[in-house]
Protein backbone atom coordinates (compact mmCIF):
# COMPACT_ATOMS: atom_id res chain seq x y z
CA UNK A 1 0.00 0.00 0.00
CA UNK A 2 2.83 2.48 -0.58
CA UNK A 3 1.95 3.58 -3.41
CA UNK A 4 -1.57 4.40 -1.88
CA UNK A 5 0.37 6.59 0.90
CA UNK A 6 2.29 8.41 -1.97
CA UNK A 7 -0.23 9.60 -3.48
CA UNK A 8 -2.45 10.93 -0.43
CA UNK A 9 0.79 12.45 0.00
CA UNK A 10 1.31 14.02 -3.03
CA UNK A 11 -1.88 15.65 -3.53
CA UNK A 12 -2.15 16.96 0.28
CA UNK A 13 1.34 18.41 0.07
CA UNK A 14 1.12 22.00 0.77
CA UNK A 15 3.71 22.98 -1.62
CA UNK A 16 3.12 20.78 -4.78
CA UNK A 17 -0.38 19.48 -3.57
CA UNK A 18 -4.10 20.41 -4.66
CA UNK A 19 -6.24 19.81 -1.59
CA UNK A 20 -5.48 20.90 2.05
CA UNK A 21 -6.98 17.20 3.31
CA UNK A 22 -8.25 14.20 2.08
CA UNK A 23 -9.06 10.82 3.72
CA UNK A 24 -9.32 7.48 1.97
CA UNK A 25 -10.68 4.49 3.51
CA UNK A 26 -11.46 0.99 1.38
CA UNK A 27 -12.83 -1.89 3.19
CA UNK A 28 -13.31 -5.81 2.10
CA UNK A 29 -16.42 -7.88 2.55
CA UNK A 30 -15.94 -9.19 5.82
CA UNK A 31 -15.94 -6.05 7.13
CA UNK A 32 -12.56 -5.15 7.72
CA UNK A 33 -10.31 -2.02 7.02
CA UNK A 34 -7.55 -2.72 3.86
CA UNK A 35 -6.75 0.93 4.00
CA UNK A 36 -7.24 3.76 5.98
CA UNK A 37 -5.56 7.24 6.29
CA UNK A 38 -5.81 10.74 6.63
CA UNK A 39 -3.64 12.93 5.09
CA UNK A 40 -2.92 17.20 4.99
CA UNK A 41 -5.02 18.86 7.20
CA UNK A 42 -7.99 20.22 8.41
CA UNK A 43 -7.89 24.42 7.80
CA UNK A 44 -6.44 26.50 5.34
CA UNK A 45 -6.62 29.54 7.79
CA UNK A 46 -4.02 27.91 10.14
CA UNK A 47 -0.44 27.39 9.10
CA UNK A 48 -0.02 25.48 12.48
CA UNK A 49 -3.01 23.54 12.30
CA UNK A 50 -3.01 19.90 13.43
CA UNK A 51 -3.16 16.59 11.19
CA UNK A 52 -6.14 15.68 9.48
CA UNK A 53 -7.96 13.32 11.28
CA UNK A 54 -10.11 10.18 10.17
CA UNK A 55 -12.77 11.16 12.46
CA UNK A 56 -13.20 14.81 11.44
CA UNK A 57 -17.09 16.23 10.86
CA UNK A 58 -17.71 16.98 7.22
CA UNK A 59 -20.94 18.12 4.74
CA UNK A 60 -21.30 15.15 3.05
CA UNK A 61 -23.92 16.65 0.61
CA UNK A 62 -25.42 14.50 -2.13
CA UNK A 63 -23.73 11.40 -0.40
CA UNK A 64 -26.85 11.94 1.94
CA UNK A 65 -29.11 10.50 -0.92
CA UNK A 66 -27.50 6.86 -0.34
CA UNK A 67 -28.50 7.05 3.54
CA UNK A 68 -32.22 8.23 2.75
CA UNK A 69 -31.98 5.45 -0.36
CA UNK A 70 -31.72 3.13 2.49
CA UNK A 71 -34.47 3.95 4.39
CA UNK A 72 -36.59 4.09 1.56
CA UNK A 73 -35.96 0.18 1.77
CA UNK A 74 -36.27 -0.26 4.69
CA UNK A 75 -39.77 0.84 4.34
CA UNK A 76 -40.45 -1.21 1.16
CA UNK A 77 -39.57 -4.72 3.02
CA UNK A 78 -41.77 -3.49 6.11
CA UNK A 79 -44.70 -2.68 3.42
CA UNK A 80 -45.26 0.28 4.44
CA UNK A 81 -44.22 1.97 1.04
CA UNK A 82 -43.99 0.98 -2.64
CA UNK A 83 -41.52 1.96 -5.18
CA UNK A 84 -43.97 2.04 -8.00
CA UNK A 85 -47.53 4.33 -5.80
CA UNK A 86 -47.50 7.70 -6.66
CA UNK A 87 -45.73 9.36 -4.13
CA UNK A 88 -48.20 12.49 -4.67
CA UNK A 89 -50.70 10.57 -2.82
CA UNK A 90 -48.69 10.41 0.15
CA UNK A 91 -46.73 14.10 0.27
CA UNK A 92 -49.41 16.82 0.49
CA UNK A 93 -47.03 19.53 -1.54
CA UNK A 94 -46.09 17.12 -4.25
CA UNK A 95 -50.58 17.14 -5.03
CA UNK A 96 -50.29 19.96 -7.72
CA UNK A 97 -47.10 19.79 -9.01
CA UNK A 98 -46.74 20.51 -13.09
CA UNK A 99 -44.22 20.33 -15.63
CA UNK A 100 -42.36 23.85 -16.85
CA UNK A 101 -42.26 24.52 -20.22
CA UNK A 102 -39.66 27.16 -21.82
CA UNK A 103 -42.54 27.98 -23.77
CA UNK A 104 -44.34 31.62 -23.57
CA UNK A 105 -48.06 32.23 -23.89
CA UNK A 106 -49.96 35.21 -24.28
CA UNK A 107 -49.38 36.86 -21.10
CA UNK A 108 -45.88 36.30 -21.55
CA UNK A 109 -46.12 33.65 -18.67
CA UNK A 110 -43.88 30.50 -18.70
CA UNK A 111 -46.38 27.72 -19.88
CA UNK A 112 -47.01 25.23 -17.20
CA UNK A 113 -48.60 21.91 -18.03
CA UNK A 114 -50.28 18.47 -15.93
CA UNK A 115 -47.77 15.61 -14.98
CA UNK A 116 -49.61 12.88 -16.87
CA UNK A 117 -48.13 9.80 -15.35
CA UNK A 118 -47.57 8.86 -11.80
CA UNK A 119 -44.45 10.08 -9.75
CA UNK A 120 -43.07 6.85 -7.65
CA UNK A 121 -40.32 6.53 -5.23
CA UNK A 122 -38.70 4.57 -8.16
CA UNK A 123 -38.73 7.84 -10.40
CA UNK A 124 -37.18 10.05 -7.72
CA UNK A 125 -34.48 7.80 -6.30
CA UNK A 126 -33.24 7.62 -9.92
CA UNK A 127 -33.52 10.95 -11.50
CA UNK A 128 -36.29 10.62 -13.66
CA UNK A 129 -39.30 12.27 -11.96
CA UNK A 130 -38.64 15.71 -13.84
CA UNK A 131 -36.64 17.15 -10.73
CA UNK A 132 -33.75 19.31 -11.50
CA UNK A 133 -31.64 21.31 -8.80
CA UNK A 134 -32.93 24.97 -9.42
CA UNK A 135 -29.02 25.77 -9.43
CA UNK A 136 -28.30 24.73 -12.75
CA UNK A 137 -31.67 24.91 -14.34
CA UNK A 138 -31.84 28.62 -16.09
CA UNK A 139 -35.25 27.84 -16.93
CA UNK A 140 -36.32 27.08 -13.35
CA UNK A 141 -34.42 30.21 -12.59
CA UNK A 142 -36.58 32.43 -14.85
CA UNK A 143 -39.37 30.33 -13.34
CA UNK A 144 -38.32 31.34 -9.78
CA UNK A 145 -37.89 35.25 -10.73
CA UNK A 146 -41.01 35.53 -12.68
CA UNK A 147 -43.12 34.18 -9.42
CA UNK A 148 -40.61 36.61 -7.01
CA UNK A 149 -39.37 33.02 -4.95
CA UNK A 150 -36.42 33.51 -2.99
CA UNK A 151 -35.99 29.58 -1.86
CA UNK A 152 -33.15 27.76 -3.80
CA UNK A 153 -31.31 24.86 -3.58
CA UNK A 154 -29.20 25.41 -0.78
CA UNK A 155 -31.52 27.56 1.50
CA UNK A 156 -31.72 25.06 3.83
CA UNK A 157 -35.53 24.21 3.61
CA UNK A 158 -37.44 22.25 1.27
CA UNK A 159 -38.84 25.00 0.08
CA UNK A 160 -36.03 25.31 -1.92
CA UNK A 161 -37.33 22.21 -3.81
CA UNK A 162 -41.01 23.39 -4.42
CA UNK A 163 -41.04 24.30 -7.76
CA UNK A 164 -42.48 22.35 -11.28
CA UNK A 165 -40.80 19.18 -13.04
CA UNK A 166 -39.39 19.60 -16.15
CA UNK A 167 -40.06 16.66 -17.93
CA UNK A 168 -42.68 13.97 -17.84
CA UNK A 169 -41.85 11.42 -14.86
CA UNK A 170 -39.64 8.50 -16.85
CA UNK A 171 -39.02 10.12 -20.11
CA UNK A 172 -35.63 11.53 -19.10
CA UNK A 173 -32.94 12.41 -16.68
CA UNK A 174 -31.98 15.06 -14.46
CA UNK A 175 -30.34 15.41 -11.37
CA UNK A 176 -31.93 16.66 -8.48
CA UNK A 177 -34.40 16.72 -5.85
CA UNK A 178 -35.70 13.39 -5.58
CA UNK A 179 -34.27 12.18 -2.56
CA UNK A 180 -35.41 15.20 -0.81
CA UNK A 181 -38.47 14.38 -2.09
CA UNK A 182 -38.28 10.94 -0.82
CA UNK A 183 -36.97 12.21 2.53
CA UNK A 184 -40.65 13.65 3.06
CA UNK A 185 -42.27 10.75 2.12
CA UNK A 186 -40.40 9.00 5.11
CA UNK A 187 -41.27 11.69 7.28
CA UNK A 188 -45.03 11.50 6.25
CA UNK A 189 -45.20 7.72 6.35
CA UNK A 190 -43.64 7.18 9.99
CA UNK A 191 -44.82 10.35 11.20
CA UNK A 192 -41.36 11.08 12.57
CA UNK A 193 -38.51 13.21 11.25
CA UNK A 194 -35.43 12.40 9.19
CA UNK A 195 -32.97 12.93 11.37
CA UNK A 196 -35.41 10.85 14.20
CA UNK A 197 -36.04 8.21 11.42
CA UNK A 198 -32.35 7.70 10.48
CA UNK A 199 -30.93 7.69 14.65
CA UNK A 200 -33.10 4.73 15.66
CA UNK A 201 -32.94 2.52 11.96
CA UNK A 202 -29.34 3.11 10.29
CA UNK A 203 -26.90 4.71 13.08
CA UNK A 204 -27.97 3.44 15.87
CA UNK A 205 -27.84 -0.40 14.24
CA UNK A 206 -24.05 0.68 12.71
CA UNK A 207 -22.86 2.25 16.18
CA UNK A 208 -22.41 5.68 14.09
CA UNK A 209 -22.34 8.55 16.28
CA UNK A 210 -21.46 11.94 14.76
CA UNK A 211 -23.57 11.46 12.34
CA UNK A 212 -26.45 13.99 11.72
CA UNK A 213 -28.56 16.60 9.93
CA UNK A 214 -28.33 19.35 12.96
CA UNK A 215 -24.26 19.38 13.62
CA UNK A 216 -25.34 23.25 15.38
CA UNK A 217 -26.91 20.78 18.46
CA UNK A 218 -24.43 18.29 18.96
CA UNK A 219 -21.23 20.60 19.11
CA UNK A 220 -20.23 19.29 22.60
CA UNK A 221 -19.86 15.66 21.37
CA UNK A 222 -19.01 16.60 17.52
CA UNK A 223 -15.36 16.02 16.28
CA UNK A 224 -13.93 19.18 14.66
CA UNK A 225 -15.36 19.94 11.40
CA UNK A 226 -12.78 20.27 8.61
CA UNK A 227 -12.47 23.45 6.55
CA UNK A 228 -13.90 24.22 3.22
CA UNK A 229 -11.27 25.29 0.37
CA UNK A 230 -12.50 27.08 -2.76
CA UNK A 231 -10.64 26.58 -5.76
CA UNK A 232 -9.63 29.71 -6.88
CA UNK A 233 -6.44 29.19 -9.01
CA UNK A 234 -4.32 26.02 -11.05
CA UNK A 235 -1.28 24.74 -9.81
CA UNK A 236 0.42 26.72 -6.68
CA UNK A 237 -0.14 23.91 -4.51
CA UNK A 238 -2.89 24.53 -1.53
CA UNK A 239 -2.49 28.26 -2.23
CA UNK A 240 -4.78 27.33 -5.26
CA UNK A 241 -7.50 27.12 -2.20
CA UNK A 242 -9.27 29.96 -0.55
CA UNK A 243 -10.79 29.37 3.05
CA UNK A 244 -15.12 29.78 2.52
CA UNK A 245 -18.44 28.75 4.35
CA UNK A 246 -20.66 25.48 3.76
CA UNK A 247 -22.77 26.87 0.88
CA UNK A 248 -26.32 25.22 2.93
CA UNK A 249 -27.36 27.62 5.19
CA UNK A 250 -26.89 26.75 8.58
CA UNK A 251 -28.74 25.85 10.82
CA UNK A 252 -31.08 24.03 8.51
CA UNK A 253 -35.03 24.66 8.50
CA UNK A 254 -35.24 20.65 7.79
CA UNK A 255 -34.07 17.33 7.54
CA UNK A 256 -32.74 17.28 3.73
CA UNK A 257 -32.44 13.76 2.70
CA UNK A 258 -30.65 14.69 -0.83
CA UNK A 259 -28.05 17.38 0.71
CA UNK A 260 -28.64 17.65 4.47
CA UNK A 261 -26.59 15.15 6.03
CA UNK A 262 -22.75 16.09 8.01
CA UNK A 263 -20.34 12.95 8.32
CA UNK A 264 -17.51 11.00 9.42
CA UNK A 265 -15.30 8.61 7.03
CA UNK A 266 -15.49 6.43 9.70
CA UNK A 267 -19.43 6.92 10.11
CA UNK A 268 -20.00 6.77 6.29
CA UNK A 269 -17.79 3.53 6.08
CA UNK A 270 -19.73 1.72 8.35
CA UNK A 271 -22.68 2.12 5.92
CA UNK A 272 -20.78 1.14 3.00
CA UNK A 273 -19.48 -1.95 4.89
CA UNK A 274 -23.33 -2.89 5.74
CA UNK A 275 -24.34 -2.72 2.16
CA UNK A 276 -21.15 -4.81 0.99
CA UNK A 277 -21.84 -7.66 3.36
CA UNK A 278 -25.08 -7.91 2.35
CA UNK A 279 -27.13 -5.45 4.44
CA UNK A 280 -27.20 -6.46 7.87
CA UNK A 281 -28.17 -4.93 10.30
CA UNK A 282 -29.90 -2.51 8.03
CA UNK A 283 -31.49 -4.47 4.94
CA UNK A 284 -31.88 -8.03 3.92
CA UNK A 285 -29.37 -9.16 0.88
CA UNK A 286 -32.78 -9.01 -1.42
CA UNK A 287 -33.11 -5.56 -0.82
CA UNK A 288 -29.72 -4.49 -1.32
CA UNK A 289 -30.07 -6.30 -4.89
CA UNK A 290 -32.82 -4.25 -5.55
CA UNK A 291 -30.90 -1.31 -3.99
CA UNK A 292 -28.32 -1.77 -6.18
CA UNK A 293 -29.34 -3.27 -9.32
CA UNK A 294 -29.54 -0.77 -12.94
CA UNK A 295 -33.32 0.88 -13.21
CA UNK A 296 -33.33 3.25 -16.33
CA UNK A 297 -35.58 2.87 -19.36
CA UNK A 298 -33.45 3.35 -22.44
CA UNK A 299 -34.62 7.22 -22.49
CA UNK A 300 -33.50 7.73 -19.46
CA UNK A 301 -30.59 5.97 -19.77
CA UNK A 302 -29.54 8.17 -22.58
CA UNK A 303 -30.56 11.20 -21.33
CA UNK A 304 -27.83 10.41 -18.48
CA UNK A 305 -24.66 11.37 -19.30
CA UNK A 306 -24.25 14.90 -20.38
CA UNK A 307 -25.64 16.79 -17.19
CA UNK A 308 -23.86 13.72 -14.82
CA UNK A 309 -20.55 16.46 -16.25
CA UNK A 310 -17.18 15.64 -17.16
CA UNK A 311 -15.77 14.84 -13.64
CA UNK A 312 -18.22 12.21 -13.26
CA UNK A 313 -18.05 10.54 -16.13
CA UNK A 314 -14.61 10.46 -15.98
CA UNK A 315 -15.24 8.54 -12.68
CA UNK A 316 -17.60 6.24 -14.65
CA UNK A 317 -15.11 5.97 -17.86
CA UNK A 318 -17.31 6.76 -19.70
CA UNK A 319 -15.15 8.90 -22.93
CA UNK A 320 -17.89 10.34 -24.83
CA UNK A 321 -21.40 12.52 -23.46
CA UNK A 322 -22.49 10.28 -26.44
CA UNK A 323 -21.89 7.01 -24.98
CA UNK A 324 -25.37 5.68 -23.12
CA UNK A 325 -23.63 1.91 -22.75
CA UNK A 326 -21.38 2.47 -19.82
CA UNK A 327 -23.75 3.37 -16.96
CA UNK A 328 -27.03 2.86 -15.83
CA UNK A 329 -28.28 4.27 -12.51
CA UNK A 330 -29.73 2.76 -9.67
CA UNK A 331 -31.50 3.44 -6.76
CA UNK A 332 -28.71 4.24 -4.43
CA UNK A 333 -26.20 5.91 -7.58
CA UNK A 334 -24.54 5.67 -10.78
CA UNK A 335 -23.94 1.84 -11.70
CA UNK A 336 -20.93 1.06 -13.98
CA UNK A 337 -22.35 -1.33 -17.15
CA UNK A 338 -18.69 -2.04 -17.82
CA UNK A 339 -15.36 -3.18 -16.15
CA UNK A 340 -12.80 -0.29 -16.17
CA UNK A 341 -9.40 -1.59 -16.81
CA UNK A 342 -7.23 -1.72 -13.76
CA UNK A 343 -10.46 -0.03 -11.27
CA UNK A 344 -13.99 -0.90 -10.37
CA UNK A 345 -15.85 -3.75 -12.17
CA UNK A 346 -19.27 -3.80 -14.04
CA UNK A 347 -21.64 -3.31 -11.50
CA UNK A 348 -19.95 -1.28 -8.74
CA UNK A 349 -22.99 1.47 -7.77
CA UNK A 350 -20.86 5.01 -6.99
CA UNK A 351 -21.97 8.47 -6.35
CA UNK A 352 -20.35 11.53 -4.32
CA UNK A 353 -21.25 15.01 -2.49
CA UNK A 354 -21.02 18.48 -3.69
CA UNK A 355 -17.43 19.03 -2.21
CA UNK A 356 -15.76 16.24 -3.86
CA UNK A 357 -16.44 13.53 -1.96
CA UNK A 358 -16.75 10.09 -2.99
CA UNK A 359 -17.69 6.33 -2.58
CA UNK A 360 -17.61 3.25 -4.76
CA UNK A 361 -19.16 -0.20 -3.94
CA UNK A 362 -17.79 -2.84 -6.20
CA UNK A 363 -19.80 -6.50 -4.66
CA UNK A 364 -17.97 -8.41 -7.45
CA UNK A 365 -14.43 -7.68 -6.19
CA UNK A 366 -15.57 -7.34 -2.41
CA UNK A 367 -14.63 -3.86 -1.91
CA UNK A 368 -15.97 -0.65 -1.02
CA UNK A 369 -14.05 2.99 -0.57
CA UNK A 370 -14.97 6.36 -0.19
CA UNK A 371 -12.73 9.34 -0.50
CA UNK A 372 -13.32 12.41 1.81
CA UNK A 373 -12.32 16.04 0.94
CA UNK A 374 -13.74 19.38 1.75
CA UNK A 375 -13.26 21.76 -1.75
CA UNK A 376 -15.74 23.39 -3.52
CA UNK A 377 -16.79 23.97 -6.54
CA UNK A 378 -18.78 20.27 -7.62
CA UNK A 379 -16.50 18.59 -10.09
CA UNK A 380 -12.97 19.20 -9.40
CA UNK A 381 -10.48 17.90 -11.84
CA UNK A 382 -7.80 17.55 -9.14
CA UNK A 383 -9.79 15.62 -6.77
CA UNK A 384 -11.09 13.43 -9.90
CA UNK A 385 -7.63 12.25 -10.45
CA UNK A 386 -6.66 11.97 -6.98
CA UNK A 387 -9.56 9.15 -7.19
CA UNK A 388 -9.06 7.51 -9.77
CA UNK A 389 -4.99 6.91 -8.63
CA UNK A 390 -6.29 5.96 -5.29
CA UNK A 391 -8.64 3.81 -7.04
CA UNK A 392 -6.14 2.17 -9.47
CA UNK A 393 -3.21 1.55 -6.96
CA UNK A 394 -5.73 -0.06 -4.32
CA UNK A 395 -7.00 -2.49 -7.25
CA UNK A 396 -3.35 -2.80 -8.30
CA UNK A 397 -2.45 -3.88 -4.41
CA UNK A 398 -5.54 -6.35 -4.02
CA UNK A 399 -4.49 -7.97 -7.33
CA UNK A 400 -0.34 -8.27 -6.49
CA UNK A 401 -1.64 -9.88 -3.25
CA UNK A 402 -3.96 -12.67 -4.79
CA UNK A 403 -7.00 -10.99 -3.18
CA UNK A 404 -5.65 -11.42 0.28
CA UNK A 405 -4.65 -8.21 1.22
CA UNK A 406 -3.16 -7.82 4.98
CA UNK A 407 -5.76 -6.16 6.36
CA UNK A 408 -6.19 -4.03 9.48
CA UNK A 409 -9.11 -3.60 12.67
CA UNK A 410 -12.55 -4.81 11.80
CA UNK A 411 -14.99 -2.03 11.85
Amino acid sequence: MNKVDKILDQFTDPLTGSVHGAVFIAIDSSGKIIYHRAAGKASLDDENAPALQTDSLYWIASMTKLVTAIAVMQLVERGIVSLDEDVRTIVPELRDIQILEDIRNESNQLHLKPVQGKITLRNLMCHTAGFVYDSSSPLLQKWSKSHGRTAYTFCGSMAGYHHPLLFEPDTSWGYGAGLDWAGRVIECVTNSTLEDYMQTHIWSKLGAVSTTFHPELHRDTLPPQMGMGYRVSVGQGTKSLKSGPIILKQPAQDDLGGIGLFSTPMDFVKLLSALLDGGYPLLTRESVDVLLQPQLSEASREAMPRPLGAQMRRVLGIKDAGDTQQADHSLAGTVTLRDIAGRRRAGTVNWSGLPNLHWWIDRQNGIAATLFTQVMPLGDAAVTSLLIDLEESLYAALEESGGHMKTHVKL
